[in-house]
């Protein structure tokens, strides 16, 4: 019976992982130094909060999402936040195209 009990926790805890993936989200702040690509390594909950970290490090700096342990870009809406962020409400909301 003691044995059954962390299979079935584990199987538990994957599927809520599954399920509230959202919850398994954070951002880290990146940049580029002398060439090399560099990252502050820790978790933001918010993305305002990597870009305040990732500013100090001079114009070559950019946000990504983690989500579950595995990095990717920002989408558009999150893109478009930290572009907010960053250069104010006009620039920020210009869409591809430049309108």
């Amino acid at each position: 019976m003691t044995q059954q009990v962390p299979l079935v926790l584990s199987e538990i805890l994957a599927s809520l992982r599954g399920r509230f993936r959202f919850l398994n989200l954070h951002y880290e702040a990146a940049w580029t130094e002398s060439w090399s690509h560099r990252r502050c390594q820790h978790e933001h909950r918010t993305l305002i909060d990597a870009a305040k970290c990732a500013t100090p490090h001079g114009a070559g700096w950019y946000v990504f999402a983690v989500e579950s342990g595995t990095a990717r870009e920002l989408d558009a809406a999150e893109e478009d936040a930290v572009n907010e962020f960053r250069f104010g409400r006009r620039l920020g909301r210009m869409d591809s195209c430049g309108s």
